[in-house]
């Protein structure tokens, strides 16, 4: 097997052909690759092409991706209509820190996680649904993944207030 030596300066480590760079230093600069790239996301993300790109990334991601992980509840005219009266209904207001946020900013979450739910008419239980932002709704995903199912149903409003205000 022919073996030849990592492109990094001063490193004498043999490797194989094909390779540039050693295990250690390949990694070195994945990493740094991979934070100049979280930089750069952030810096265009304060423009309004970057903005229009991570919109259409996520029309993109909605249209073909959602569906085929079961997301087609979402996307149906009596869950666009619920969803509309909640943000009506609560003004716009974000159950957890009672700030008011724009039209595209809050998600409608299940209290009591939809997968728990037996019955349409539980799943579009106004009295389960309340606004987070996108944030507060992926901690609260984070938190649900880590618990069991049983537990999740007795969970209260209050109590995720509590949690999610941390």
């Amino acid at each position: 097997m022919r073996l030849h030596r990592c492109a990094e300066v001063g490193c004498h480590e043999l490797i194989k052909l094909g390779f540039d760079y050693c295990d250690k230093h390949y990694q070195s600069r994945m990493n740094d690759y991979q934070n100049r790239k979280s930089e750069a996301d952030k810096l265009s993300s304060k423009t309004l092409r970057g903005q229009h790109d991570i919109a259409e990334r996520n029309r993109e991601y909605n249209s073909s991706v959602r569906h085929e992980l079961g997301h087609e509840f979402y996307n149906t005219k009596q869950w666009e209509r619920i969803s509309e009266y909640i943000k009506q209904r609560d003004m716009y207001t974000s159950s957890v820190d009672g700030r008011v946020y724009g039209k595209g900013d809050l998600i409608v979450d299940h209290l009591i996680p939809r997968r728990l739910l037996n019955t349409k008419a539980e799943q579009y239980d106004v009295n389960n649904l309340w606004l987070l932002t996108k944030a507060q709704h992926n901690h609260k995903t984070a938190i649900e993944n880590k618990m069991s199912d049983n537990k999740l149903k007795h969970l209260s409003r209050d109590w995720w207030i509590k949690i999610l205000k941390d």
